[in-house]
C-alpha cells in the first residue's frame, strides 16, 4: 500500500470505494442484503483497494493502516445497537490531534469527512445521533446500545466472528 501523508489524502485515497463487500471465495457484492449476514468476510486493506467495495468494517482497517503510518493517535470504535429484531453497526476511525477530537467518516456518503470536537464525548454523542438519524431509528433505547473501542482484527472472518471481536474490545460509555 502506498503511504499517505495526511489525513485529507485518506479521504483522497477512499472516495471511489463502493458500498458492497467480499465472501470467502472473494466474489465481490454491491447489494448488503442478499448473502451478506451468512457469507461476509473483512477483507485486507489490499482487497479493499484492489476490489473498490468495502463496508465501514472493511474500510477501517484500510484506515488503520494509512494512520499507523501518520504518527497520529487513533482508536477504532464499533457501535451496535441490539433491537429486538435488527442489529444495526457501524465502525468508524477517531483520532486526536492539538488535544482535539475528530472523527474520521468514509462509509456514510452524508457524513463523509472529518468532524472535529472538543472531547471525545461530544464525538461519541455526536456519532450516535447520525447512527440513529442513518438507521433510521425510529425510538433508541440507550440500554442496548454498546460502543467498543476495538484493536485490529484478523482479516477474512465471518460476521459474527468480527461482532465478537469487537465485543471483546473495551466498552465505552456515553
Amino acid at each position: 500500500m502506498e503511504q499517505v501523508n495526511s489525513v485529507n489524502e485518506i479521504l483522497e485515497k477512499l472516495k471511489d470505494i463502493e458500498y458492497g463487500w467480499m465472501d470467502i471465495e472473494k466474489n465481490v457484492y454491491q447489494n448488503v442484503d442478499k448473502g451478506f449476514k451468512k457469507k461476509y468476510v473483512l477483507q485486507s486493506p489490499e482487497e479493499v483497494l484492489e476490489n473498490k467495495v468495502g463496508t465501514c468494517f472493511d474500510l477501517v482497517e484500510v484506515e488503520r493502516t494509512y494512520f499507523k503510518n501518520l504518527g497520529l493517535k487513533f482508536n477504532a470504535y464499533f457501535m451496535i445497537y441490539y433491537e429486538s429484531k435488527r442489529i444495526y453497526t457501524h465502525t468508524f476511525i477517531v483520532y486526536e490531534d492539538k488535544e482535539k477530537f475528530f472523527w474520521l467518516e468514509c462509509s456514510w456518503p452524508k457524513e463523509k469527512g472529518i468532524h472535529e470536537y472538543m472531547s471525545l464525548y461530544d464525538l461519541l454523542t455526536d456519532v450516535r445521533s447520525h447512527f440513529i438519524k442513518f438507521h433510521n431509528i425510529k425510538f433508541m433505547d440507550y440500554d442496548y446500545l454498546c460502543v467498543y473501542k476495538y484493536k485490529k482484527p484478523k482479516f477474512h472472518i465471518g460476521l459474527k466472528e468480527f461482532y465478537k471481536h469487537c465485543e471483546n474490545g473495551e466498552n465505552v460509555l456515553i
